[in-house]
This record gives structure tokens, C-alpha cells and sequence, in this order.
């Protein structure tokens, strides 16, 4: 009856306007009264449920809760109404309901009581929070999910307060520092740094709060750590920032990096054995070249004098010809492997000029003719009448054309013709150099090029050379911005190597000017400087056969003297002199009493460096060992003109 006259009571407007509200808010509001029984549902309940209020209204608000609370309930209720201790009501309280179809879901539940017509009733305010535990869970599993990838990280994550204070400092930072995680939350992050670093953290924090320029935030940079057992070890450091609220965090991600930093300086170790190795293998050439050139110019000198005090007979005649193709075999081979040497290290400076490819083939030619001869080649060679023009440097493209030449020479049967060709194709200059020899297999082909693959291949050393030739055949071609190939069908049947290089636009020919052979002129004197012996008398007995006056000192002390007393026209003059070389003789020369001396280095050191130094130190010549006696001549006999 009391339920009946809860419904039927009368209802003011103010009440009507409360039963709206209570009809419209997203809520439910259920009332039961002191035995469980519904008495009010509003239409929110109903939407949350799944029930209308006519199938609840009447009836046990358990049938709203799964069955593990219904004893709950009932124990609630009892002991309120037998004690007054309210054990849930006013206190909001996380539940689960059931709905119409059976399902449970997650609720909020707020209850109050009231009284009306003498008896109690409970006023259930519900929120459906399935979507906020749904949010929740996922938050939750991101957060663990962050966690574990937090603690699972190699670089270690620090977080720290504006103060410095530790907040946070994860497993692999565990393992960088060497610290348990509880040893240093809540200390200041200095005791991670040496000491150096610790004014600095200072400065760096300081200035950021106060000013907000970052110095730090956002920057990876290398510092120094130090662990628990106070050694100290490189570290990558990126600093970040983040806010909670009004306070201010700043997360370090760090890396230890002592492993990288040990295999940087084992490379740059490495590297710098390297280039320790590269400068005395280069030492070592100079060097080798020094002294492979010092024996072979007397050798030169002797054989010079030899042939032009022997002159009608004919067979020292051949003999004095075989000697000498010998000796320029052993001279060509010392200078491919500086030449090499200098390509490698970039140290060639090509003297570039309008070339006529046809010039260079014939001094190519004349370069090669002593190795075709000795083999009994013939040599046929075909150029077109008008010039066929490129930019390079003529004396360097003779050496290519002169490398194949040889080689074609060397690797053919004997009396078998090679045939040298260069012709104009389209905006390229070709030239071909082709034999009938031993050819090549296919399997070198690819690598013919290559340094050294010569000395590797049996048929190269049977045959002589380092196997360097062709390697500066490409390099050089290559410098003047050409292409080098070659054809072969296979052993036995020959080779065919091709130059490619750029041509420049077609012109008449202008007629040929005479050129000037140097030689003649009236006797000079002549100061010979050498502390090879050999070397300085062979030279001056070369002069002498010209009309000279020669004399010949062997120590720089010696040349000094002997310039005030002698006071020569011409120094042929060594570099590698014992005591005070030859720079340093050279440039008191040019500083004693103005005299204006023609001094022609004649010495063992011929690399670009070398050539620098003489002519910084007052050379107005650089003749490498062994010499050609035509040239010093030539040089000797142009002294009184300058």
C-alpha cells in the first residue's frame, strides 16, 4: 500500500518540473523502497538496462545485478535498517550491472535514502561507465606497454625534476651506471657525471629555467658518464622535455658508446697505418729510385762514350745497341713504377695544350722502336693527312701510345707485323694499336687493367714487366677524360686496344715551322757535382767530347768553394749530396755575389715534390738519372743565351 500511494500521490508544479529533469538527464535514477522493490525507473535506467519501466516497477531491483550480488544487497539493506551504520549510502562505488539480455556491464551507483509516508526509501543514481573502463584497460595496457618497452630498451631513460632531481631511471640505464634503480631516485643527476660536468649541468638548467633558451633540449651530443664504481665512459646524450601540470621534466636518453668510440679509434688507427704505410711505401720508391738511377747513369754515360769513341765497328757497334735497349728497358721500368705511384696518390699534374694526335704517335714510335726492333716487328702505322686534334699533354699520350707499343712488341711471335692506327670518328680521336700475338684469355679480359695482374699471369713473367703498363695505359687515358678497351679473341690470335678521347673541331693544317735541334754553341765551363764518383767523371767526359771545360767536385762544401776560384758558367749539380744537399747548394749559389748561374739538377729524385723543391731553390733545370747526354748538351750549350 505504501508503494501504491508513492506512485498516486498528489504532485505540485514544482514536482512536475523535478519529474521532468529526473525523466531527462543521462542517469538512471531507480528507487526502491526498504525491502528492494523498485518503485521509480527513469527513462535513462531504461536506455542503460534495456528494460521499460512496466517490467521492472514492482519488482526486486536484484533481478538489475548478477547473482553474486544479491546476498550483498540483502546484507546491506538489513544491517542498515537494524543499525543505521549506512555502509554505502552517500559513497559513489563502482558495481556491475545486468541488462534485459543478460550481459553484465560496469557502473557507477551514488545512493541517498528519504523518507516518505512514514517509510524509507533509496534514490540509485547509475552511470553506464563501460566505455571509461574500456579507456582504462586501454591506457592501462599502453602504459604497461611503454613500460615494458622502457625497461627493454638498450639506452638507458632518465627522467629528472627542474631541480635535477632523479624521477626516473630504467633497467638499461641500470646496467650503463651500475646503480639499482632505488640508489638514485630522488638524487640529484650530478652524481652520474664526473665532476667537470657538474657546473656545467648547473649552468645549462639554470639558464633554461630563466631564460628558456635551450642549450641542451632536443640536442644529441657526447658527454662523459660515470658509474657507481667511479669510472668514467662516453655516452650519447639527448635531452628532452615534458610538463605535468605546472611543474617542469626533462627525460635523458642515453647510450654508452664506448664500444663505437673503440672501434673509431681502432679505425682511425688503422687509417693512420695506412697512410703510414702508403708514405714509406712512397719513401721507399723514391728511394729505390734514387738508387736504381745513380748506378744506371754512368752506366748511361759509359755506354754513350763507348759508342762514340768505337764508331766503324760493327760489332761493338751491336753490342753497344743491345746494351743500350737493355738499359732503357731497366730506365722505362723505374719510371712506370713512379708513374704509377703518382696516379694513385693524384699527384700528376698534366701540362694539357692543343695536341695533334699524329705527333704523338711519332714520338711514341721513336720510343718503342728499340723493343719492336729487338723482337723483329714491323710496324705499320696509318694517320690522315690533316691533323686530328685533342687537349692533353703530348708527352704523356706519347707514353700511352709507347706502353701499347711494347706491350704488342713484347707479347707477339717474332717478325709478327703490329699495326698502328689513328683515325677521327665522329667528335672522338681513335687510336688503335694492334698485334698478332699470344691474345688474350677471356677470363683476363676483365681484369687486364688492373694493377699487377701481369706478374700474376705466367706468360707476363716469362715475358718480363710488373705488369703496371696497361694499369697506366687507363689511368692516364682516363686523365685526359678518354676510354681504353680491348679485343681479343683468346690465346693465339692476337689483340687490339682502343683509345677513345674527345676531339676538337677540324682546321686546315698551318705549314710546319722549322724546329731548332739544340747542340753547337761555344765551350762553356762546366762544374760537375756528384758524390757518385762514377756518375760525375762519366758526365764530364761526355762534356769534354762536346768542347767543355769541365771540372768536378763531390760534396757541396767543395762546389762552393770551387765556384769562387773556378767561377763556372754551368752546376750540373746532384741533389742527394752527404752533408748540405743540393737545395741548399743551389740556393747559396744564387745568393753569392749576384752571379747569375745556369744550375741543371742531374740526380736520382725525380717526383713532382722533388721537381717543386729544385725550383724553389733556384734550379732552372730537373733531369732525372740517367740522364740523356743529348739534352744536358743541349742545356749546356744554351747558357750564354739564358
Amino acid at each position: 500500500m505504501a508503494l501504491e500511494r508513492f506512485h498516486s500521490a498528489p504532485t505540485s508544479p514544482s514536482e512536475e518540473r523535478m519529474r521532468s529533469v529526473v525523466d531527462h538527464v543521462v542517469d538512471g535514477i531507480i528507487t526502491i523502497d526498504a525491502r528492494g522493490t523498485i518503485a521509480t525507473f527513469n527513462p535513462a535506467a531504461e536506455r542503460i538496462f534495456g528494460y521499460q519501466s512496466s517490467e521492472v516497477v514492482g519488482k526486486n531491483v536484484k533481478m538489475l545485478m548478477p547473482e553474486p550480488y544479491h546476498s550483498e544487497h540483502d546484507g546491506y539493506i538489513a544491517n542498515y535498517l537494524n543499525t543505521g551504520r549506512a555502509k554505502i549510502i552517500g559513497i559513489g562505488r563502482e558495481v556491475i550491472g545486468r541488462r534485459k539480455d543478460g550481459t553484465d556491464f560496469p557502473m557507477e551507483l551514488a545512493i541517498s535514502e528519504f523518507r516518505f509516508d512514514g517509510h524509507r526509501y533509496f534514490t540509485g543514481i547509475v552511470r553506464d561507465i563501460t566505455q571509461r573502463k574500456q579507456a582504462e584497460a586501454e591506457l592501462r595496457d599502453a602504459e604497461e606497454r611503454m613500460r615494458s618497452v622502457v625497461n627493454h630498451v638498450v639506452d638507458g631513460i632518465i627522467t629528472i625534476d627542474e631541480r635535477g632531481k632523479i624521477e626516473s631511471f630504467n633497467p638499461a640505464a641500470e646496467k650503463i651506471f651500475g646503480y639499482k634503480r632505488a640508489d638514485v631516485m630522488g638524487r640529484n643527476v650530478k652524481l652520474l657525471m664526473p665532476e667537470p660536468y657538474h657546473s656545467e649541468h648547473d649552468g645549462y638548467i639554470a639558464n633554461y629555467v630563466g631564460s628558456g633558451h635551450a642549450k641542451i633540449i632536443g640536442i644529441g651530443r657526447e658527454v662523459t658518464g660515470r658509474r657507481q664504481d667511479g669510472s668514467t665512459f662516453p655516452m650519447e646524450l639527448a635531452v628532452s622535455e615534458f610538463h605535468i601540470g605546472t611543474r617542469r621534466f626533462f627525460t635523458g636518453i642515453v647510450r654508452d658508446i664506448t664500444e663505437r668510440k673503440r672501434l673509431q679509434e681502432e679505425l682511425q688507427q688503422r687509417l693512420r697505418d695506412l697512410a703510414d704505410a702508403d708514405r714509406q711505401k712512397n719513401e721507399f720508391l723514391a728511394m729505390l729510385s734514387h738508387e736504381l738511377r745513380n748506378p744506371l747513369a754512368p752506366m748511361r754515360n759509359a755506354l754513350y762514350l763507348l759508342k762514340n769513341t768505337s764508331q766503324g765497328n760493327g760489332e761493338l757497334s751491336e753490342v753497344h745497341g743491345m746494351m743500350e735497349r737493355q738499359l732503357q728497358q731497366l730506365v722505362r721500368l723505374v719510371d712506370d713504377l713512379l708513374d704509377v705511384s703518382r696516379i694513385i696518390r693524384g699527384k700528376i699534374d698534366l701540362r694539357k695544350e692543343e695536341v695533334d694526335l699524329v705527333h704523338a704517335v711519332q714520338r711514341a714510335a721513336e720510343t718503342a722502336k728499340p723493343v719492336i726492333d729487338a723482337h723483329g716487328h714491323a710496324l705499320h702505322i696509318s694517320v690522315p693527312e690533316e691533323p686530328v686534334l685533342v687537349t692533353g699533354d703530348l708527352v704523356r699520350l706519347a707514353q700511352v701510345i709507347a706502353n701499347l707499343l711494347t706491350n704488342a712488341a713484347k707479347y707477339s711471335r717474332s717478325s709478327a707485323p703490329i699495326e698502328l692506327a689513328v683515325t677521327r670518328e665522329g667528335d672522338e680521336a681513335v687510336v688503335r694499336v694492334k698485334d698478332h700475338g699470344v691474345g688474350i684469355p677471356a677470363s683476363l679480359l676483365p681484369r687486364i687493367f688492373e694493377l699487377f695482374v701481369q706478374g700474376e699471369h705466367a706468360l707476363a713473367r716469362s715475358q718480363g714487366g710488373l705488369g703496371i703498363g696497361l694499369t697506366l695505359v687507363k689511368r692516364l687515358v682516363e686523365m685526359h677524360e678518354g676510354t681504353v678497351s680491348v679485343l681479343s679473341e683468346g690465346e693465339g690470335r692476337g689483340s687490339e686496344f682502343r683509345i677513345r678521347l674527345p676531339a676538337l673541331a677540324r682546321r686546315p693544317a698551318a705549314p710546319g715551322a722549322a724546329v731548332a735541334i739544340p747542340g753547337g754553341g761555344r765551350a762553356h765551363r762546366v762544374l760537375v757535382v756528384d758524390d757518385n764518383v762514377d756518375a760525375a767523371e762519366s758526365i764530364a767526359k761526355i762534356l769534354r767530347l762536346f768542347g767543355h771545360d769541365v771540372r768536378c767536385e763531390y760534396d757541396g762544401h767543395s762546389a762552393l768553394a770551387a765556384v769562387r776560384d773556378y767561377t763556372p758558367d754551368v752546376v750540373v749539380l746532384d741533389i742527394g749530396l752527404p752533408g748540405m744537399d743540393g737545395y741548399e747548394v743551389a740556393s747559396r749559389l744564387r745568393s753569392m755575389d749576384g752571379r747569375s748561374l745556369r744550375i741543371v739538377a742531374v740526380t736520382g729524385y725525380g717526383q713532382e715534390e722533388d721537381r717543386r723543391r729544385s725550383r724553389e731553390s733556384g734550379f732552372d733545370q730537373h733531369l732525372t738519372k740517367p740522364v740523356d747526354p743529348d739534352a744536358l748538351q743541349a742545356f749546356v750549350s744554351g747558357a750564354s743565351t739564358g
